[in-house]
């Protein structure tokens, strides 16, 4: 791991941390930091934020997602000020995005959004913004991101057993599929779950097709498949 990547979220707790404040009254701060830098480079006209200064990695690990996500000034602008709002505030968790592998907006966590600390002092000192002193700080050097591994084994656990019911889910709509084309289906109705199944069309986008599966799902009466839902939004996209 490299001394020099930090988390986003990192970021707020350093700041936190080395003013002695909340963290609420931190994200006030880095907003109002974050907001200065973008408008010293608009008005000189020049890119905001550079696509690599920010990146969204993995769970555990600053490997860039094979995804493409990209952030925007106004993805960042709006966590910290979220993170300052009383209705939101440490609750807001997540940070917005754009997905190139999806070509749609998303949201992803802020704790698999890194960027390099060195990057980041560049940019900030570029954008003729004085350098805050927790940039600079010993402790934020002798605090790099390390991986949590309490919090990846519980991220794992729950992912294991949304994939594990999501995948009883579609087998038991494979079977009752099949007995409905055999005559042998003791469900309501075996000839919607024919009519649902003629709507999959792997050919359209992921969200058509996903609806399709779900009524495929009503249609067969199984319940449990309702709570897999977002699991299969999550792996397959819009």
């Amino acid at each position: 791991m490299n001394d020099d990547v930090m988390r986003l979220s990192d970021l707020l707790s350093a700041y936190a941390r080395y003013h002695a404040v909340t963290l609420p009254e931190a994200a006030f701060g880095l907003y109002e930091l974050m907001d200065e830098a973008f408008l010293s480079y608009l008005g000189r006209f020049e890119e905001l934020l550079p696509e690599q200064l920010f990146w969204v990695g993995r769970v555990g690990s600053p490997e860039p997602s094979p995804k493409g996500y990209v952030l925007d000034h106004q993805g960042l602008l709006k966590y910290f000020k979220g993170l300052c709002e009383p209705s939101t505030g440490a609750d807001n968790q997540f940070i917005s995005c754009f997905c190139h592998s999806d070509y749609s907006n998303t949201t992803v966590p802020a704790s698999v959004v890194y960027f390099s600390r060195k990057a980041f002092i560049d940019w900030i000192q570029a954008a003729s913004t004085k350098l805050p002193e927790f940039l600079s700080s010993e402790d934020l050097e002798n605090n790099p991101y390390k991986p949590n591994e309490e919090n990846i084994k519980a991220f794992q656990g729950k992912e294991l057993v949304s994939i594990r019911g999501l995948a009883r889910g579609l087998i038991e709509i494979i079977v009752e599929l099949d007995r409905a084309h055999r005559g042998l289906s003791k469900k309501t109705n075996p000839e919607a779950i024919l009519r649902a199944a003629s709507q999959l069309d792997l050919n359209k986008k992921p969200s058509k097709w996903r609806a399709a599966l779900a009524d495929l799902a009503n249609a067969a009466e199984i319940e449990d498949f309702r709570g897999n839902r977002r699991t299969l939004e999550k792996y397959v996209g819009d």
